[in-house]
This record gives C-alpha cells, sequence and structure tokens, in this order.
C-alpha cells in the first residue's frame, strides 16, 4: 500500500508518502529486498527521494 501524508498532528518530520509492504515472515522480506526486480526498481527510484525512512517492525498489541 502507499498513501500521501494526510495529519493534522504535523509530526510527520518532513515525510509526505508512506509505501508500506507487509510480508509474512523475514524470509519473505529478505527474498523481496533482493529480489532482481526490486532491486532494480529501487535503483532507479531513489536518486529522487530527498530523504528516506525505513521501518521494520513486529506488530504487537497493546494491553
Amino acid at each position: 500500500e502507499w498513501g500521501e501524508d494526510v495529519s493534522v498532528e504535523n509530526l510527520q518530520g518532513g515525510f509526505t508518502h508512506v509505501f508500506e509492504s507487509t510480508f509474512d515472515n523475514p524470509e519473505g522480506r529478505d527474498a523481496y529486498l533482493s529480489h532482481p526486480a526490486h532491486v532494480e526498481y529501487a535503483n532507479e527510484l531513489l536518486p529522487a527521494f530527498e530523504k528516506i525512512l525505513v521501518i521494520d517492525y513486529k506488530p504487537s498489541h497493546i494491553v
């Protein structure tokens, strides 16, 4: 999924868009990151961005 920032809190630190990828496990993520099509696309796209933030996380529930 992807989308443009619409927050009214103004805490986005200058970031304007989000691209989210969800994987079933770390192996799926690793396969995606090293896939030739992803590497080629990333190499073409990355120079267009002023800054990038990447976060890998495991979902958790607040109790």
